[in-house]
């Protein structure tokens, strides 16, 4: 009976105790030379473009050796492989040569072959890269053109109704927003989604 009513006080208690509200500290370092902007509503995010590019010739390493080993085995896999390859390949010379103040979203970085509609405006993965960044105060942040040095995330569970039917429990979630001072006006939204 012990040893089955400790493990639910514990998960009781973590359960209440939850963070559902946090603060991200942001760097306070000097900008460099070369940077890169990425801007979403009142926000502008500072990156070094060296890094960045070293993480895309990174990346383009891995797939590479993703791609000389599918090569001969699956032809569908292996024009995966080389167009994201390439696209990445793209990307990392655009950013080497780039100067100051370069728009980071017209790169165009996606997984798979080429599409003409993800070429217009896909950034996941450099948001997703740049939400790193951000977190590990590695990346300068403006609200309104003022830097600022600290973001507030909440976490607010989605679907909370009550889990009948197989949709509900798919859909039943977390909404995660980073921000500066309103939690409408969020530099990043996520949603991590329990049944997915």
């Amino acid at each position: 009976m012990k040893s089955l009513l400790f493990p639910l006080l514990l998960l009781l208690s973590l359960s209440l105790t939850a963070q559902s509200e946090w603060t991200i500290v942001l760097s306070t370092k000097i900008p460099d030379a070369r940077m890169g902007a990425w801007t979403r509503g009142d926000y502008t995010i500072l990156v070094n473009l060296d890094s960045i590019s070293t993480h895309f010739r990174r990346c383009q390493q891995s797939i590479t050796r993703s791609l000389e080993y599918y090569k001969d085995q699956d032809s569908n896999l292996a024009n995966y492989f080389r167009a994201t390859q390439n696209r990445y390949g793209r990307a990392a010379t655009q950013l080497e040569q780039a100067a100051n103040g370069f728009d980071l979203k017209t790169l165009v970085i996606y997984e798979g072959v080429e599409n003409a509609n993800r070429n217009l405006e896909d950034c996941r993965i450099l948001e997703s890269y740049l939400k790193n960044l951000v977190e590990q105060g590695k990346a300068l942040v403006y609200f309104k053109g003022e830097r600022i040095y600290t973001l507030c995330c909440t976490s607010e569970l989605i679907n909370q109704g009550r889990l009948e039917t197989v949709q509900d429990i798919l859909n039943h979630g977390y909404e995660i927003r980073t921000f500066y001072e309103d939690p409408d006006n969020s530099l990043f939204i996520d949603y991590s989604i329990m049944g997915w």
